[in-house]
């Protein structure tokens, strides 16, 4: 009977442990994530920081339901080492493909709210640069009436 206790707690704690491994995976994705913004569009320092800021909130949000959730709230080493092995994973295994990925579907995402952008301006477009040869016009008129003065 007490073997079977102490073989549970150390299949709950092996679970635990890949969980945590898992969510290290997850945590290399959504930095991979913020990483190909950042190859893709030119940022600003400020950006940088605000995505930062975001990525460690998140984090640390997902890392505190994580413990939450499995573990009543304990901080356990093996969790830690855990999220390390799933991290070091992906940064060494995953990276450079879902890199890759993450490019092409952020371009692709691009070219489709570059075009859409572009046809809901449109009508806006065409309305400011009428407006622009009318204004012209009409100052072209102005000058002739105030030379004629």
């Amino acid at each position: 009977m007490e073997n079977k206790k102490i073989a549970d707690i150390i299949i709950k704690q092996i679970h635990l442990f890949f969980i945590s491994g898992l969510y290290g995976i997850l945590l290399g994705l959504w930095y991979e994530f913020f990483r190909t913004l950042r190859k893709n569009f030119v940022h600003k320092n400020k950006m940088v920081h605000l995505e930062d800021v975001i990525f460690c909130f998140t984090a640390a949000i997902g890392l505190f339901i994580l413990f939450q959730v499995y573990n009543q709230g304990m901080v356990r080493f093996y969790c830690l080492v855990g999220l390390e092995c799933g991290a070091v994973f992906y940064f060494l295994v995953l990276s450079e493909v879902i890199g890759k990925l993450f490019s092409v579907f952020i371009k692709i995402i691009s070219k489709i709210v570059k075009i859409t952008g572009g046809i809901i301006l449109f009508p806006g477009k065409v309305i400011v640069k009428n407006t622009g040869k009318m204004l012209k016009n009409m100052r072209r008129t102005v000058k002739i009436i105030r030379r004629n003065k």
